[in-house]
């Protein structure tokens, strides 16, 4: 049998508050007695449904006679509590009766970690925690452990696990979750205060450290939790007062390459101009009150035929920020808040300040204005460098077409710029040179025009200018230079997630023979 298991936060002290709350017209969930004889601490409610034609139905029909043919789906939640503490067995669709918001958010994470044996996992989904979310979720035919996965869980939210359970477990074979557990046992109704008592040991236990250590890197604050409060707190104070805050706005990732002509924020009855540019100044200056509206606001991206493309969001899942509040660190990513790990923030922290900042010795023009391929022609003509901004090299395969940078220096540094407007830019940075690195590396054979390697092609280039480049080729680094107007190094002024990205890029970038360098342009 596989049982879908929940368990209810700690404030949850009685059985009142475990059913969510139900609008007025609805079909309620009925309340049924145990059979006699049966002594669990226990309520029982059943959601009943009236058969209906299933969705099919209307396809065969034309040809056939189906009326007969009813569906129907009853749904079961079993709430017992264990040790002062609450849980939810369901069958069915019972977890659609449950109160959310009291629910433990990585209660079947964390017990599938520890009872998890890690060289029989079976399936993983990770998270991006950026404004360029992305979910992937990857399994094998046999099971088999971590690294088999090529999934980046150090830098990643793991959202879900399954595997085997490990020796000397009796009352279960498989496990997986996320916020709810998914239990596969032979063991009855009759005999789960045990078996729950167990689950909540696993639960408190930190064991899975060893096996998974990257679990608690990203921690997500439920519904519910006080903290999130004093947050929406400090976005609000952040969004009015936004000088020296890491805040930001940026669309989701389903709207990354979408013809989108203009957004629209309602939800106030306050009439708004449309937004053509998505900016943080622009959504600001359309805002009025936003503390007090914050729930209110939606944002719709929509195309020149005034026709939405995606439907309503709340406007909040479009910012991004990052903030420390008590000792911790916090993020707001699509409209969710993450706790994340003290001791993760400080490596990071410290891998990125390893990185050589090169802003001195590069000496980049200031950025005035204009657009980035203005910034890098006039770089190029002050400067000397080889101009290679949109200057593509086809490669053909999964890249197509690559830009080996957007400038080469005398020195064989192969400089990359872009503006820090927010995570997705900087990681579209890091990408860019990390695919052009790896081309470089293993000289790579173009396509066409470009048949020749992708090494050879760029010591093509530098041999025409300056000649060969033998003197300085050895020593070639790539250089993220970004422009900002933010104060004090670039290293410290990006998003915590771009730092992440970064910190893996620059292990790709050494990986194929390359130093790393950032430089701050300034904006």
């Amino acid at each position: 049998m596989r049982v879908s298991i929940y368990l209810f936060r700690e404030e949850v002290q009685d059985f009142g508050r475990l059913l969510r709350e139900f609008p007025d017209g609805a079909r309620l969930p009925e309340q049924r007695d145990v059979i006699d004889g049966v002594e669990l601490d226990c309520e029982i409610w059943v959601m009943p449904q009236d058969p209906k034609p299933p969705m099919w139905a209307k396809y065969v029909s034309p040809i056939v006679s189906v009326s007969d043919l009813k569906n129907s789906t009853a749904s079961v939640a079993v709430f017992l509590k264990v040790d002062d503490r609450f849980f939810a067995v369901c069958f069915g669709y019972a977890h659609s009766l449950l109160n959310g918001e009291l629910l433990e958010p990585e209660f079947g994470l964390r017990v599938t970690a520890n009872m998890a044996d890690p060289l029989k996992v079976a399936a993983m989904q990770v998270r991006t925690l950026s404004e360029n979310s992305r979910q992937q979720r990857s399994q094998t035919a046999n099971k088999t452990r971590v690294a088999e996965f090529d999934l980046e869980v150090e830098k990643e939210w793991l959202r879900y696990l399954k595997a085997d359970v490990t020796d000397g477990v009796d009352w279960a074979s498989g496990v997986g979750g996320s916020q709810s557990l998914s239990l596969t046992t032979s063991q009855g109704l009759r005999d789960f205060p045990e078996i729950l008592r167990a689950l909540l040991s696993e639960f408190h236990s930190d064991s899975y450290k060893a096996k998974f250590p990257y679990i608690d890197n990203f921690v997500p604050i439920p519904k519910g939790d006080p903290v999130r409060e004093k947050l929406w707190g400090e976005l609000i104070a952040a969004v009015e007062n936004p000088q020296g805050k890491k805040v930001g706005v940026a669309c989701p990732d389903d709207l990354v390459g979408a013809d989108v002509a203009y957004w629209k924020i309602f939800g106030d009855r306050k009439r708004r101009e449309p937004i053509e540019e998505l900016t943080f100044e622009n959504v600001v200056a359309q805002l009025g009150d936003f503390g007090e509206n914050r729930e209110k606001l939606k944002i719709i991206p929509l195309n020149s035929a005034d026709a939405p493309i995606r439907t309503k969001r709340n406007l909040c899942d479009y910012f991004v920020f990052e903030m420390d509040f008590n000792g911790e660190t916090y993020a707001l990513c699509l409209g969710q808040w993450f706790r994340i790990a003290s001791d993760y923030v400080s490596e990071i922290n410290k891998r990125v300040v390893e990185i050589e900042d090169v802003t001195g010795s590069l000496n980049l023009p200031p950025w005035k204005g204009g657009r980035e391929g203005d910034y890098n022609k006039a770089a190029c003509k002050a400067q000397g460098h080889i101009h290679l901004d949109a200057r593509n090299f086809m490669i053909g395969g999964p890249h197509q077409k690559v830009e080996v940078c957007d400038f080469l220096t005398r020195g064989y540094d192969f400089v990359c710029v872009k503006k820090m407007e927010d995570s997705a830019t900087m990681s579209h940075l890091f990408s860019q040179a990390a695919v052009s690195a790896d081309l470089y590396s293993v000289n790579a054979v173009g396509q066409g025009a470009n048949a020749i390697g992708y090494a050879d092609h760029v010591r093509s280039l530098y041999r025409a200018k300056w000649g060969a480049p033998d003197g300085v080729e050895a020593n070639r680094r790539m250089v993220l230079a970004i422009a900002t107007d933010k104060p004090g190094p670039i290293a410290q002024s990006l998003y915590f997630f771009s730092k992440v990205n970064l910190v893996q890029r620059a292990m790709d970038l050494r990986k194929s023979g390359f130093k790393v360098g950032i430089a701050k342009i300034d904006r």
